[in-house]
């Protein structure tokens, strides 16, 4: 499940105004952007990206009336249908999104890529899945906030399947945040846990969402859904079963076979000590608390394995 992670240590706002220094393209929008540019990044800041603060800016109203002038001097009948200003607003929007795509030479460049490949992540920070993430995630979507595009609080490391599932909405019909925020929100304590029953050649996998702490659980109940959590995880489960069940048949062959606990909780800590969230911590755990399973285990007959 979700891991808690540093916010990187970059100034998004001085990051934000060496990139405004770039702009050579719309620099009468970008110079009339500027202050409330800065504010709305120092509002996401404090406010930790959550959308029920954060209004998207109305990239409109820092069109200059010569903009609209001059654009309504190419009014044809292919475009006739759309107004001159909101054709600006459109292209003004697109080149807000494009600095998320820069060329090599330019300021966010090294920053995005180092944001990609020099996490050091094992798994994924937005579900736990093992495997390196490699991609970015824009928190709140660069098509309702283009003006985010860039922002490094925004951007957190994800892997292929998230980003898949993530659909483009971001909160909910009475307007709570669907997604947990790996930079700010308090999700450093265990979040889930599992429960395998029996019989335990082929178990079932039950996952439990902790509800000590109500709103946590409601958050964390909708980022569940909109990831695929459910679905996803319960393939990794079945197939590390399989991979354990092979592994005690094989220590069984042994003359002094160690016992289910001691190799269930070898792999336990090793994963615990990167995040008590990522899958294979989870699954263990849940192993290390059933007792039944662990007798199975240790005495009782097992799959064949060719």
């Amino acid at each position: 499940m979700v891991a808690k992670l540093h916010l990187p240590e970059y100034d998004s706002i001085a990051i934000l105004r060496a990139i405004i220094s770039e702009r050579e393209r719309y620099k009468d929008f970008y110079n009339r952007l500027t202050d409330d540019w800065v504010v709305q990044v120092q509002n996401y800041l404090e406010h930790h990206g959550d959308p029920r603060f954060i209004l998207p800016l109305d990239l409109s109203s820092y069109i200059s009336e010569k903009s609209v002038h001059t654009e309504e001097e190419k009014t044809t009948d292919a475009n006739r249908h759309i107004s001159a200003k909101e054709r600006l607003r459109q292209k003004r929007r697109q080149s807000l999104i494009n600095l998320y795509s820069p060329d090599e030479n330019k300021i966010p460049y090294t920053i995005l890529d180092t944001l990609r490949r020099g996490h050091n992540l094992l798994f994924c920070p937005c579900c736990g899945e093992p495997g390196k993430p490699t991609t970015l995630d824009h928190y709140l979507p660069k098509t309702a906030y283009p003006e985010l595009a860039i922002i490094i609080a925004n951007l957190t490391p994800m892997c292929n399947e998230c980003q898949q599932n993530k659909s483009s909405d971001y909160h909910d019909e009475n307007g709570n945040k669907i997604y947990i925020h790996p930079y700010f929100d308090p999700i450093e304590q265990v979040n889930l846990s599992i429960d395998i029953e029996e019989p335990y050649a082929t178990p079932t996998f039950r996952l439990t969402i902790p509800d000590d702490d109500n709103e946590l659980y409601e958050l964390l109940v909708r980022h569940v859904n909109g990831v695929n959590f459910l679905e996803r995880f319960d393939e990794f489960c079945r197939n590390e079963y399989m991979a354990l069940l092979r592994a005690m048949s094989l220590e069984r062959q042994d003359d002094e076979p160690n016992r289910a606990s001691r190799i269930v909780g070898r792999f336990k800590r090793l994963h615990d000590g990167q995040s008590q969230n990522r899958w294979e911590a989870i699954f263990y755990r849940g192993i290390l608390n059933n007792t039944d399973l662990l007798n199975y285990l240790d005495n009782g007959e097992l799959p064949i394995f060719t």
